[in-house]
């Protein structure tokens, strides 16, 4: 965490990244980093998983990140392939957003 020239406290995309993990892990959710490095898949996300048999990926951001045009590709593809990717630019919309998945397994919806 930081603050900006106001004093006011901002979120970095670690801080989000360690929040989202420590859920993840609280959850008992495997999951795992996927480094980035020579000769790494451009746009990979930061970590891929397994819920119930169901893959998803996560890619974390800063509030005002965006996602790179290598990120959108990667994303796209995996989607077509029936995974999950979370872009995580807070805790508590990914949180919203996981809960919103797990509800559709447990329902039989995926």
């Amino acid at each position: 965490m930081k603050f900006n020239k106001r004093g006011q406290l901002v979120l970095t995309e670690k801080d989000t990244r360690k929040q989202c993990c420590s859920y993840l892990k609280a959850l008992g959710v495997y999951w795992w980093w996927n480094l980035q490095g020579l000769g790494a898949y451009k746009g990979i996300p930061d970590i891929e998983g397994r819920y119930k048999g169901y893959s998803f990926w996560v890619e974390f951001k800063a509030p005002k990140g965006r996602v790179s045009e290598h990120q959108e590709k990667f994303i796209q593809r995996v989607k077509e392939h029936g995974d999950q990717v979370f872009v995580a630019f807070s805790f508590e919309v990914f949180r919203m957003e996981w809960e919103s998945w797990v509800k559709q397994i447990k329902a039989g919806r995926l």
